[in-house]
């Protein structure tokens, strides 16, 4: 077992096998057919792979099946997370939650592949301090995420005999944050918004070794990153009507998340089998560091969006993440480069619920739009661009509590230079309690 532990000991081996393992998976067509897993919440994006995993999105559902990011408020019944401004707003407490499902399918010049992803959304609850003036919210949600699992199975000869062995690496964690801000209508037009909170990573990457021969016992080896910071981001937004006819509106909204640096730890550790049970070894003495520090990049995002009555609205957003500033002394690239990212969003949505109507279909919210996305990473001097069709669905009850179901379709990625192409599905369901399950206020 000498000749096998020792290769696989080095910390770096780590990083070194992921890539090595990409590159399995985009040239052998045995690999690629095992990244289907059961473990639905493993196995995502292999582009989650590079840095801290990949970007997340925290918009809500209705917001998300039109194409925008939820930076602007047109007949908007939900005031999510996106802009704290919009925590003024509110009259009812409210509590929201979002969960997706991600199929998608892999392919390069050589061969294709399924892989799967559940996602576990943000958490928000909405408490009106003072009605329709000054809001506060607590919530906790997801920034980057890494969902990853792939299996490589190989042989080595030991003693004159072939011995086979599977390795499957796995790659769970990314960055969060827990937020308590609150929104304050400055004026009849104007809102602020402040939003502090405590960011906290853990990634883990994990590696098990399971072999054909008895002489060769099962193994684990993990490497755990985490840390925490304090972060804070603004939010402004400002509202008009009657500007162009009678009973239209428009809608403005910008926030900014503030860079932050994080203290970094990592531990390395391998649980090895033996005749009396199972035995872990702690391993950190190997580090080159057992401390480095991260930053997170500067991000900003602005948009409009106009109403001209209150059945129907379009919104225009855009967002820019600087990730070419991005810096953190454990975790490399895995030779992607981080590059900054710019996101555009265009949709529309129809309230035909908002004029009194006996239909079946008129009960209902319809949205639909598109989406871009450049992506925060080139890698072999490509960009992991995106491109995605939205539409959705809304299901509203008498009071403000509501159900938004949405339905996308996206292209990630490219087949240039046998790079993967990633073709997702994803459906999104996200639920709005108001007055149901919370308080309800006194009439007067």
């Amino acid at each position: 077992m000498l000749t096998i532990s020792h290769t696989f000991t080095c910390i770096a081996s780590y990083k070194t096998l992921l890539l090595g393992l990409l590159f399995l998976f985009i040239s052998a067509p045995i690999t690629i057919a095992q990244v289907q897993s059961t473990n639905l919440y493993s196995s995502g994006s292999i582009y989650s792979a590079y840095g801290i995993g990949y970007p997340v999105e925290i918009e809500t559902g209705s917001a998300k099946s039109h194409g925008i990011f939820g930076i602007t408020s047109v007949n908007q019944e939900v005031a999510g997370l996106t802009n704290p401004a919009f925590w003024s707003q509110t009259y009812y407490t409210q509590g929201a939650s979002g969960l997706g499902l991600q199929s998608i399918e892999l392919k390069n010049t050589r061969t294709t592949g399924v892989s799967t992803l559940f996602e576990k959304g943000y958490l928000q609850l909405l408490f009106p301090i003072k009605s329709s003036e000054f809001g506060v919210s607590i919530g906790l949600y997801p920034v980057t995420r890494s969902n990853l699992k792939l299996i490589s199975t190989e042989e080595f000869l030991s003693y004159g005999d072939t011995v086979g062995y599977n390795s499957e690496l796995q790659q769970i964690g990314g960055l969060n944050k827990f937020e308590v801000g609150f929104g304050w209508e400055v004026n009849d037009q104007i809102s602020i918004g402040y939003a502090p909170s405590v960011a906290f990573f853990s990634l883990r990457t994990s590696e098990a070794f399971s072999f054909s021969s008895s002489l060769y016992s099962q193994q684990i080896q993990k490497l755990t990153i985490s840390g925490a910071a304090f972060s804070q981001r603004l939010g402004v937004a400002a509202s008009f009507r009657n500007v162009f006819r009678i009973q239209d509106k428009i809608s403005v909204g910008a926030t900014v998340n503030i860079p932050f640096n994080m203290t970094l730890r990592q531990n390395y550790s391998t649980e090895k089998e033996i005749e009396s049970g199972s035995k872990t070894v702690d391993l950190s003495n190997i580090l080159t560091s057992k401390k480095g520090a991260m930053r997170l990049p500067l991000e900003y995002a602005a948009g409009i969006g106009y109403a001209p009555h209150n059945r129907f609205n379009i919104s225009v957003e855009g967002q820019f993440q600087q990730w070419s500033d991005y810096t953190n002394d454990l975790i490399g690239n895995d030779g992607a480069i981080m590059a900054d990212r710019m996101r555009l969003g265009f949709g529309a949505q129809f309230h035909p619920y908002k004029k009194v109507q006996n239909g079946f279909f008129s009960r209902f919210k319809y949205s639909a739009g598109l989406s871009y996305d450049s992506g925060h990473i080139t890698v072999q001097g490509k960009e992991i661009r995106t491109l995605w069709l939205h539409t959705g669905l809304g299901i509203l009850s008498r009071s403000p509590s509501s159900i938004d179901l949405s339905l996308r379709y996206g292209f990630r990625g490219t087949t240039d230079g046998n790079l993967i192409k990633e073709n997702i599905w994803a459906i999104g369901l996200s639920v709005n309690l108001a007055e149901i399950m919370f308080l309800r206020p006194k009439l007067q």
